[in-house]
């Protein structure tokens, strides 16, 4: 970097129509004249601009090379950020206008329940599933219940007598889910501990079976139900050898899609129809990339129905949402498939093999740690445009299970993924999705941030999980009424039941969510 001696003046006086005047004070920091600014006279003279200086790590930011010292160039740049930093917080959030056709999607959808779920007493969900906003219920791990190899389990038998199927569990199950007004996803398939994939010689019992049970569920067939689900995703994570077993192999899996989704679109013109709910290994690894790929082919080329495809991921990292779901995204639309939906039918945190007793599997499963997580992947799945998400899953089987995959405990006590999704379904009452801009200006606090507001305008709220072990403070600011804000929080220290008033200026926690509500 060249050497400007006292030509600090002359760089800076072109930036003062952007810079409050008090900055030129800070060329006094340049005490022997020699054109550079020594970090320790840097801070000096940066503190006689305002009195929002609250860091000294922005200025070492600032020293691109290195060199202990901030030339010109890098002193334009720390007092282009002390201007930014009005509240002196190490992030801004300016509102800005509502994105036009954009929206908050209610991405409010659930694995399994409201019916009780494993041991003996476990309690009914419908209550708990209302109070936190779960609109969606896929049909899967009931284990046996709306299970096909439950269902339809001899298949030699003839798929077009009511007598050849036993609905009655699967039927409990199913009212339930109609009774608390939340709509079916119906996977059409096997649990975890039901796996049984039709071999070549049971393949046109299964599908025309396929047929008779989405009938029975949808247009009453054998004292069926009469409802208005969307959706049938046509088996889960075939690229799973437990739930596709050897000897089957991919290309059987493939044309089972076909031929099935072909008979349920000649049966149910309106129904949408897709699958297969991938592995996470389907979008990011490269030999799952290239079975997606094969799969989606495979369809277009047979000209079998694609309404949606679906795809599961556990992981910690947000990137890993955010990557899967524009993998997907792009391999729908560069087939020809750009009106198709992509649907996330499982995900949450990954705890690997890790057992109840490790205190990080339990942080997240149970506690802040997850939810904060959680809501930093709803958030990548909100801005990725993903149109259905199941989270895997509502309700757990076992008190002695204590990380297992619920939003609730066995007894129906909620975990803290369970208040954060609260807060989701609150958010979506803000549907009007809000152009922010935010900054993280210094710290190493991660932030991801949604927002939204009412039609009216009346009223607007931004979703924040701060997902890092490091408490933070954010400002807001923006074209809108400051005067009014609440603060939902859940964290382990909180439920976010009741909220709080806030500022323009707030903290917020490590591993905590927040929903900030301005009224205006």
């Amino acid at each position: 970097m060249k050497k400007f001696k006292n030509l600090i003046i002359v760089a800076i006086l072109p930036m003062a129509a952007f810079f409050h005047a008090e900055i030129f004070a800070a060329i006094h920091g340049d005490i022997d004249g020699s054109g550079y600014v020594d970090l320790n006279d840097t801070v000096t003279g940066l503190r006689v601009c305002s009195d929002i200086i609250t860091s000294v790590s922005i200025y070492k930011e600032s020293d691109v090379n290195g060199d202990q010292k901030i030339g010109v160039e890098e002193i334009i740049y720390t007092l282009q950020v002390v201007a930014e930093l009005k509240c002196g917080t190490e992030w801004s959030i300016e509102i800005k206008d509502p994105i036009p056709g954009k929206t908050v999607r209610p991405l409010l959808g659930v694995n399994a329940g409201p019916y009780p779920a494993g041991e003996p007493g476990n309690p009914d969900m419908t209550g708990k599933y209302q109070q936190i906003g779960v609109n969606m219920v896929r049909t899967h791990d009931f284990y046996n219940p709306l299970d096909m190899s439950k269902i339809y389990p001899d298949r030699s038998k003839d798929p077009n007598l009511q007598s050849s199927y036993f609905f009655t569990d699967s039927d409990i199950r199913f009212q339930a889910i109609i009774n608390a007004g939340l709509e079916p996803y119906f996977r059409l398939g096997d649990s975890y501990n039901n796996v049984r994939g039709p071999g070549a010689s049971e393949l046109s019992n299964w599908i025309q079976a396929a047929v008779q049970v989405i009938r029975h569920y949808k247009q009453g067939l054998w004292n069926g139900f009469t409802s208005d689900f969307r959706y049938a995703e046509i088996w889960n994570e075939p690229d799973n050898r437990h739930f596709w077993p050897e000897p089957l192999t991919m290309t059987d899996y493939f044309n089972l899609y076909v031929q099935t989704a072909k008979a349920l679109r000649a049966a149910f013109p309106d129904l949408k129809i897709g699958g297969p709910g991938w592995t996470p290994a389907g979008a990011l690894s490269p030999k799952g990339q290239q079975i997606s790929k094969q799969f989606v082919a495979y369809v277009k080329d047979s000209n079998a129905p694609l309404d949606f495809l679906s795809w599961h991921i556990y992981s910690n990292l947000p990137t890993d949402y955010r990557d899967a779901a524009r993998f997907y995204r792009n391999l729908l639309d560069t087939n020809g498939y750009d009106s198709a939906e992509s649907h996330i039918t499982e995900w949450n945190t990954d705890i690997g093999r890790s057992n109840d007793t490790d205190p990080e599997a339990v942080a997240l499963r149970v506690g802040g740690k997850g939810a904060a997580l959680n809501t930093a992947f709803w958030i990548e799945l909100q801005n990725e445009g993903v149109d259905v998400s199941t989270f895997f899953r509502g309700n757990d089987t076992s008190m002695n299970l204590t990380t297992f995959y619920g939003l609730f405990k066995a007894d129906g006590t909620p975990k803290k993924a369970a208040d954060a999704f609260r807060l989701w379904s609150m958010l979506c009452q803000y549907a009007d999705k809000t152009e922010l801009l935010s900054t993280r200006h210094f710290g190493t606090a991660d932030l991801n941030i949604l927002a939204g507001r009412k039609s009216s305008g009346s009223e607007i709220a931004i979703l924040i999980s701060n997902y890092s072990d490091k408490q933070t403070k954010y400002c807001l600011s923006g074209s809108v009424n400051m005067s009014n804000i609440s603060i939902y929080e859940v964290s382990d220290a909180s439920t976010g039941d009741t909220p709080y008033s806030g500022s323009k200026t707030n903290s917020i926690g490590a591993y905590t969510v927040q929903l900030v509500v301005i009224r205006q």
